[in-house]
């Protein structure tokens, strides 16, 4: 992203266009910054999110793991600015345990990826995240708002594939 703004500067600024270098030079450092696996973001290590989870039993606290530089989870973030007590954002990157959960419902194609209870789903938009929150919140379904527990691999009822 950097070496591509900063090729398409370098030819504005040969043509004589130095505004349009300037534009293209601060926008591609911005996406530099904002793609970097380096870029801090709202993080809470997956034990604590999944203990968080447990003791808010009725309140239905969704965990949401999201990694820099995932388009879908820049997207989610930019449109969920402010703290939510609902939320948890678990940065795949700073977590191993987190990494590895997500490894189980199929890697980083799946970010970012909600877990409710025992439930998980790949959200690619806000309206996504809020219908499987109210999804969760409906009497019967079968998530309970704790973290997930999962068998050992080849348990019966492990939900990995």
């Amino acid at each position: 992203m950097l070496l591509g703004g900063a090729l398409a500067a370098l030819l504005f600024v040969q043509v004589d266009q130095h505004l349009a270098a300037l534009a293209i030079g601060v926008f591609s450092l911005f996406m530099a910054y904002w793609t970097s696996p380096l870029r801090s973001g709202p993080h809470v290590p997956l034990a604590a999110a999944q203990a968080r989870a447990r003791e808010a039993a009725g309140k239905h606290v969704t965990i949401v793991l999201w990694a820099p530089g995932d388009p879908g989870s820049a997207r989610l973030q930019a449109a969920i600015r402010s703290p939510r007590e609902d939320l948890v954002w678990v940065n795949v990157f700073k977590d191993p345990a987190a990494h590895e959960l997500l490894t189980r419902y199929g890697g980083e194609r799946m970010l970012p990826l909600a877990l409710q209870g025992e439930d998980a789903a790949h959200i690619d938009n806000v309206s996504e995240l809020f219908a499987f929150q109210d999804e969760a919140r409906r009497p019967g379904s079968p998530g309970d708002g704790a973290a997930p527990d999962f068998p050992a691999d080849g348990e019966p009822g492990d939900p990995r594939p």
